[in-house]
């Protein structure tokens, strides 16, 4: 792989030192966008955005870091912001629906007995603390790994397996109707 791209060689900040950012970094930063979302067209549309931002503040990049590291960060930041969007919870709360349901649903009255509970999870799930509940979400929805998730939420990867299993216990509670929500 090439070497960071100096600016300096392209005449300072110019369109086609630009360019040939997009160029070197596009794959890296889609790939790298996919282990956050999981989704290979969003995390294309991600690195679209991405490469905006760098445009718009390219002027601002002081070269304290490798450009390389500078790009990452901006695209785990986003990605990030994206778990975290609106958005994205609606969708995972959509499909965390279909995870939970059954395989083989008999009749019209067990299909609305089966919503009813799928509901009640994620309502459940969603009566966690945030940090449990972002943890059992990345873990069991997202399908990351501890370490992955310990990286992505900046805490340990002990913290993470504290918390998760803490979670496990507390949802676990909550299905059986012994938690306090107030915690």
């Amino acid at each position: 792989m090439q070497s960071d791209i100096n600016k300096e060689d392209y005449g300072g900040l110019t369109l086609e030192y630009f360019d040939e950012i997009v160029v070197q970094y596009e794959k890296a930063v889609v790939q790298f966008a996919y282990t956050y979302v999981k989704d290979w067209s969003l995390a294309e549309d991600i690195s679209q955005d991405v490469f905006i931002k760098i445009y718009k503040n390219l002027k601002r990049f002081e070269q304290r870091s490798e450009l390389k590291t500078w790009i990452f960060s901006i695209t785990a930041n986003h990605c990030k912001d994206y778990l975290r969007s609106t958005k994205r919870k609606t969708a995972w709360w959509n499909d965390i629906v279909h995870v939970f349901q059954k395989q083989s649903i008999e009749s019209p009255e067990s299909i609305l007995i089966q919503d009813e509970s799928n509901k009640s999870l994620g309502e459940d799930l969603l009566s966690l603390p945030i940090k449990y509940r972002e943890i059992l979400v990345l873990f069991y929805y997202e399908d990351l790994n501890t370490e992955e998730i310990s990286k992505l939420l900046k805490v340990n990867a002990s913290t993470v397996r504290t918390r998760l299993e803490r979670g496990r216990n507390q949802l676990k509670a909550v299905r059986e109707g012994g938690y306090d929500h107030e915690k």
